[in-house]
């Protein structure tokens, strides 16, 4: 009688764990069901039930980040990966939970940080194409919103001198060129009467031909630079990834 007591339980332990490993597997089936038909909202509850039938898993959490992630809930999804990431147990998956960090991090307009994960994953898998590509757009754009930024300051910065300037002027301490003439235009022109009335009222306001002709040539060649730089900028245009989702 005495060993039957010892059984008994364990095989009561055995038993329940038997039962909540089936309704872990029933529910990360039913929650995978789900979200190959498109159920994102049903596969999140299939798959957040899982969680707390086995919260130290790995699959549960990485399927709940990706069914929040079609749902775009990036920032729940994010959470979920970094479970994922932390009960990881082959590279594989490690790199897995890292690159839809990363990508989560993209959906945010965060570059900085999904660049950060990309190359955590390339360390789990060097030659996976996927977050290299990913890796190189994520530079890009933090570049590109480095240079926003810097952009704006400049352009804070000179707004806050033009105010300066015009407080200047508001107190008669600073005036522009037409203020400090202090005399009527016409004063300007010539006072010779050569050439008649007519003339001189066709050729009012004209441009000498050869002032002209300079600053059409400046003009032209402003539109081949620009034309040159929107020729290189599509020549340098990011890499599309067929697996990236932004």
């Amino acid at each position: 009688m005495k060993i039957y007591k010892f059984v008994l339980p364990i095989f009561i332990f055995l038993s329940a764990f038997m039962r909540a490993q089936e309704s872990y597997n029933t529910l990360v089936y039913e929650g995978n069901k789900d979200f190959n038909e498109k159920k994102y909202e049903d596969s999140s509850s299939k798959f957040l039930e899982a969680t707390k039938t086995k919260d130290k898993d790995f699959t549960s959490h990485y399927n709940l980040g990706n069914s929040f992630y079609k749902r775009k809930m990036y920032e729940e999804a994010r959470a979920e990966y970094q479970k994922a990431d932390k009960f990881a147990k082959t590279s594989a998956d490690k790199m897995a939970a890292q690159y839809n960090i990363g990508n989560s991090y993209m959906e945010t307009k965060q570059p900085e940080k999904a660049a950060e994960y990309y190359k955590k994953a390339l360390k789990q898998d060097p030659y996976n194409e996927s977050a290299q590509r990913n890796y190189q757009i994520a530079k890009l754009k933090e570049k590109e919103k480095q240079a926003q930024k810097n952009q704006q300051n400049k352009s804070e910065s000179n707004k806050g001198g033009n105010q300066k300037n015009d407080n200047k002027n508001e107190d008669g301490k600073g005036k522009n060129p037409s203020q400090q003439s202090g005399g009527n235009i016409q004063n300007m022109k010539g006072n010779g009467d050569n050439g008649n009335d007519a003339d001189k009222k066709d050729n009012e306001g004209k441009m000498p031909k050869n002032l002209e002709n300079a600053i059409l040539n400046r003009v032209e060649n402003q539109e081949r630079e620009t034309a040159k730089r929107i020729l290189n900028k599509n020549a340098n245009s990011m890499p599309q990834s067929n697996e990236k989702d932004w």
